[in-house]
């Protein structure tokens, strides 16, 4: 990955971030194996052409600062902190990964995160995933299993008003989740399904990846609003089309006329601005990238004798 700086800010920042994870065929990292299908090898593949600004890293170096402070404290015995490890599969895949803290209970991660995050649970699921593999690494190479986890979520975006007004917001800028992490084989289950679909991914060429998820692109999905006439601002924002057809036929009967339904179409906000593999992703391309979206609405407005002829 290439590491732009748009803001020219120092290039010690720049070097702080630049990406030093080599990919190798048939070695994948634990982050990668939580990536959805799409992304995991979209980044794999183009990983030489792909750019990210160091403005959008910063809180990634945060984090890593926090790890680096973790490096210099004094151990105990059975107690590792940022291990590096990888194991190989009968099948010749290889999963790697750097583990942040293990001690004689616990394996542990350290997330800077949002407040939201937490409180809504919503990267619980993949929390878990990521302390299984890095305990079962740990197993793998000490003999040793963790079957707790634990999450140290440092919440970037605290704020200690909120803990007066909201009774579910953290009462301290530090959060920490607890997992049940089950047994080794379980996870090794669960780590040779997801290379066993990685397989068969691996065959695909890039128009035939499976599609991202609207929830995947933070997309949720076209609303209905009712709004009058020549107005700037919705009356009303339905989910459906027949909500909005029932409230519009509602205002009809005193305002007959005044109001309509407009469709506005979901927004991939991922797609467009979180999404480092967007530039190779065909979906992309075809929905957002200005001349390969014309190039396409002329296309089919062809016939299908114009379009063969286009082909000779």
């Amino acid at each position: 990955m290439k590491i732009t700086n748009k803001l020219n800010l120092p290039d010690m920042l720049v070097r702080a971030v630049e990406n030093e994870y080599s990919y190798r065929p048939k070695r994948y990292s634990i982050t990668s194996l939580l990536d959805n299908d799409r992304v995991l090898m979209l980044k794999r593949r183009y990983n030489d052409l792909i750019e990210q600004d160091v403005s959008n890293c910063i809180w990634m170096l945060f984090g890593s600062f926090t790890h680096y402070a973790l490096e210099k404290i004094e151990l105990k015995e059975n107690e590792y902190v940022e291990e590096h490890l990888e194991h190989t599969f009968d099948n010749c895949y290889t999963l790697s990964g750097i583990i942040d803290h293990i001690d004689d209970e616990y394996c542990d991660d350290y997330k800077t995160t949002s407040v939201w995050t937490v409180i809504y649970g919503s990267n619980n699921e993949k929390w878990k995933k990521q302390l299984q593999m890095g305990s079962y690494l740990h197993y793998k190479e000490h003999g040793d299993w963790k079957s707790k986890g634990r999450i140290i979520a440092i919440l970037k975006d605290w704020n200690k008003r909120e803990t007066l007004n909201k009774e579910d917001y953290p009462k301290l800028p530090v959060v920490v989740i607890n997992f049940d992490l089950g047994t080794p084989e379980e996870v090794e289950e669960m780590i040779l399904k997801r290379f066993d679909e990685i397989i068969e991914l691996e065959k695909l060429a890039d128009n035939d990846l499976p599609m991202c998820s609207m929830e995947e692109r933070f997309n949720n999905g076209d609303k209905y609003i009712v709004i009058k006439k020549g107005a700037k601002r919705a009356t009303k924002v339905h989910d459906t089309k027949e909500d909005a057809e029932n409230h519009l036929k509602n205002l009809e009967k005193n305002y007959p006329g005044q109001y309509e339904i407009q469709l506005r179409p979901g927004e991939d906000k991922k797609c467009l601005h979180y999404c480092s593999c967007n530039k190779m992703c065909p979906y992309y391309l075809m929905n957002y990238d200005k001349d390969i979206k014309e190039i396409h609405e002329e296309l089919d407005k062809m016939t299908d004798k114009e379009r063969n002829d286009l082909d000779e």
